[in-house]
């Protein structure tokens, strides 16, 4: 066998970073979905390129405004 001359702490080791690398993504993804249907608009559709941009334009011209 494989394992018999791997000690327990480096098969712990391993399994954890194996585990890691299976769960880290799906969480990533699952807050970006849930932060994708919160950044939809009223009606239920999600926001355009272009109104992200058009948004974040009228941020930093408020911010522009407010500085003067």
């Amino acid at each position: 066998m494989i394992i018999r001359g791997m000690n327990l702490p480096l098969i712990i080791a391993c399994a954890t970073i194996i585990l890691a690398l299976i769960v880290f993504p799906l969480i990533m993804s699952y807050k970006a979905e849930k932060k994708s249907k919160s950044d939809s608009d009223k009606s239920g559709t999600p926001k355009t390129e272009w109104d992200k941009i058009k948004e974040y334009g009228k941020q930093i011209n408020k911010k522009t405004r407010d500085n003067k």
